[in-house]
Parts: structure tokens; C-alpha cells; sequence
């Protein structure tokens, strides 16, 4: 018994439910399809402006030749200022983070370079001056030392491969094996 009670009430409560569920549908209905009349206008106007705009071959035709000569312009524009900084490429417009990214870089200067060889002429000097057996010779020492620093590696290695000729030849001199039957003039 109790158990065909709950069966009949839970049909009723479907049944209520789903006339609930239609009545719902009705109301809303009515506003929707009031909604679509009122939408209506607006959307076939829309629908014909795009018509209109995208159907004219001649201004679909101007507007791209627009684009393509201000691209153009654009183009040229950036080909001059590459060629007037000596670059082969083109370079892309500046943003801001480019110039953020310059910012941080930080580039060695000639004060740091002369600030570095004078702390290496200091640390090279002797503590005690008196100590050393000639003033002169020790400045000239550092000098030396600093030139020694300052001489590039590609010059160096020039100078030891036979590059140069040094000055203090005989001007008649040349050098063996560089001309068959030649003989190289020697002071005594």
C-alpha cells in the first residue's frame, strides 16, 4: 500500500512538472518571438550594408591599393634609414621594449679602459720605491709594460710571421728564396 502511494504521488509531481515545463515554454515563447520581430529590421540592415560594401568591385580595389601604397611607403621608408645608418638589411620599426632591452645594455667606455691599465700600473709598481736600484728604470719598466698591454695580437703575430720589413735593413737587402740568383748584401 504505502508503496503504491509513492508511486501515484511520484507520477503526479511529473505530471505536474512537465505541464509546468510547457506552460513555461509558452510564456517565453511569446517574448522570444517578439525579440526576433523587433531584431529583425536591424539584422537586414546590417546584412545589406555588407552586401553593399563588399559587392562594389571599385572600392574593394581602392582601398587594397590604399593598403598596398602606404605599405609601400612604409617600406621605403625604413630601406632609407638602413641605408643611412650603412646596413644591408632593413630594420623592423622601434618598439618599447627595444628600448628598454638598450637601455640595460651597458658599453665599456675609455674612462674604464684607462681607469683598468692605471690599477695595473699601480699593482705593478714596487710597494717601497727606495728599494728599487733606479727610480728611471722602473718608470720606464711600466711603460714598457703598458705598451706590451696595448699592442693588439693581430699585429704581434704579423710582425712574428715576416709581414713587416723592419726599417733597419739595408735598402739593397731581399730576403732568400724570394728571387732565384739573388745574394742577400751583408755589412762587416
Amino acid at each position: 500500500m504505502l508503496r503504491m502511494q509513492k508511486l501515484l504521488s511520484y507520477l503526479l509531481m511529473k505530471r505536474e512538472g512537465s505541464l509546468l515545463i510547457h506552460f513555461y515554454r509558452l510564456e517565453h515563447q511569446e517574448e522570444d518571438l517578439k525579440k526576433k520581430k523587433q531584431a529583425e529590421p536591424v539584422l537586414v540592415r546590417l546584412q545589406r550594408m555588407s552586401d553593399a560594401r563588399h559587392s562594389d568591385d571599385y572600392a574593394l580595389n581602392k582601398s587594397l591599393r590604399a593598403k598596398l601604397r602606404s605599405q609601400k611607403k612604409r617600406v621605403a621608408e625604413e630601406e632609407a634609414a638602413s641605408r643611412k645608418r650603412g646596413l644591408g638589411i632593413r630594420l623592423l620599426p622601434a618598439s618599447d621594449q627595444d628600448a628598454a632591452a638598450a637601455a640595460k645594455v651597458k658599453f665599456s667606455s675609455k674612462f674604464d679602459r684607462n681607469r683598468k691599465d692605471k690599477r695595473a700600473l699601480i699593482n705593478a709598481a714596487p710597494i717601497f720605491p727606495g728599494l728599487s736600484v733606479s727610480s728611471m728604470s722602473g718608470k720606464r719598466r711600466l711603460e714598457l709594460e703598458s705598451k706590451r698591454r696595448k699592442i693588439s695580437a693581430s699585429t704581434a703575430s704579423s710582425l712574428l710571421a715576416g709581414g713587416y720589413k723592419p726599417s733597419s735593413w739595408p735598402q739593397g737587402a731581399v730576403l732568400p728564396g724570394r728571387q732565384k740568383g739573388a745574394s742577400v748584401n751583408a755589412r762587416h
